[in-house]
């Protein structure tokens, strides 16, 4: 039985997989011990370039050495959990891990490689860098007890790229936060009012935010204002596009707090997933979906391989194309329609209820431990 977990590494708390894995294990009386060393605030694209890369090596090996200073020597537990991002810590969680005696459990949520030479496209898939990533995800992914992922779609990729045997894998979604004020209706809209979408990430290519665009210039003459918020990779790119087709439906808000994104989420008619038609974008659940999901918010987002493992296509949510902007407004013209959003907003509510709440999502991580 599983009593007490050492969280480790160089994770960020406040990312909700650590918030959502951290607050469940607590709630299901799991002494959490917190051992932190943060690496410098680098974006993705500033670690691909030689500066970042310098800054994040030098933040790598700081990392250790505070981490070191926390070790306890009485500390009893009975797993080490690397939490995201970590990957660049998993050996030395691993030697904790083989010191205590006790199992060693990752959770990447995402491979390096992937991310960096795959889905982003920030380095070239040969070049010494795409190499240094493949090295540190092998590492990362080969040496401990329990590898995480959110969805079977992704446990299949870590199977298939790293070699890694079915029993080394648990599938844990993400899960939200609760949103102790969603309700799961829907709001009668003022007349002329229009229908808020709202859409928030880091702006990397896996978000199809080019598909929301493409959608609002076909509603633009019909009743829906689109919010995006958040800063990121193709940030510039995106207001660049939004003034050069005058998309005056659309609102950039641009970075926004975990709380500010809630509230945005709550106050929002429908809440969009992601659209992006990479390898990538087919495996993963956002967490913006999660969150729309724990809001209480019809939600609307590609129906990938990953998707269809959790949502229902006009049951909790509407499920459209990837890279698909034609399908994506159609989807949202049957939004126009109250009562449509107040059946798959309280539909999606009692989705998350059902399955993606911190204990429920804490109680898969103590499952999978106890067959390990």
């Amino acid at each position: 039985m599983t009593r007490a977990v050492a969280y480790f590494g160089t994770y960020d708390p406040a990312y909700p997989r650590n918030a959502v894995l951290i607050a469940g294990l607590r709630e299901l009386g799991v002494s959490v011990l917190e051992f932190r060393a943060p690496l410098p605030a680098l974006t993705v694209a500033q670690m691909a370039t030689p500066r970042g890369a310098v800054r994040l090596a030098a933040g790598v090996l700081e990392a250790h050495a505070r981490l070191l200073v926390q070790h306890r020597r009485r500390l009893r537990i009975d797993a080490v959990v690397v939490g995201y991002p970590g990957h660049f810590l998993v050996p030395f969680g691993g030697v904790l891990a083989a010191f205590r005696r006790t199992r060693l459990v990752f959770d990447p949520l995402v491979s390096l490689w992937d991310t960096f030479a795959g889905d982003r496209g920030l380095v070239a898939a040969g070049s010494w860098k795409a190499a240094a990533a493949r090295a540190v995800d092998r590492a990362a992914f080969v040496l401990p007890s329990l590898v995480l992922a959110d969805t079977w779609a992704h446990a299949a990729y870590y199977e298939a790229e790293f070699g890694l045997p079915r029993r080394k894998l648990a599938v844990v979604p993400v899960g939200a936060l609760p949103a102790t004020q969603a309700t799961g209706g829907s709001r009668p809209l003022e007349h002329g009012e229009p229908v808020t979408v709202f859409q928030y990430g880091k702006w990397s290519p896996l978000h199809g935010a080019e598909t929301v665009l493409a959608a609002a210039e076909l509603l633009r003459a019909e009743p829906f204002r689109f919010v995006l918020a958040g800063e990121g990779q193709l940030s510039g790119a995106l207001r660049a596009e939004i003034a050069r087709r005058g998309l005056a439906n659309v609102e950039w808000l641009g970075a926004l707090s975990p709380a500010e994104l809630r509230s945005q989420a709550l106050a929002a008619d429908i809440c969009l997933g992601v659209f992006g038609g990479s390898d990538k974008a087919a495996r993963v659940i956002p967490n913006k979906v999660y969150d729309a999901l724990a809001c209480g918010r019809p939600v609307v987002t590609a129906g990938t391989p990953g998707a269809r493992e959790l949502l229902h296509d006009g049951e909790d949510a509407l499920l459209v194309p990837a890279a698909n902007g034609d399908a994506l407004a159609a989807a949202l013209r049957r939004l126009l329609d109250l009562d449509e959003r107040g059946r798959l907003g309280a539909a999606a509510l009692a989705l998350y209820r059902r399955a993606l709440t911190p204990p429920l999502i804490a109680g898969g991580l103590l499952a999978a431990l106890e067959t390990t």
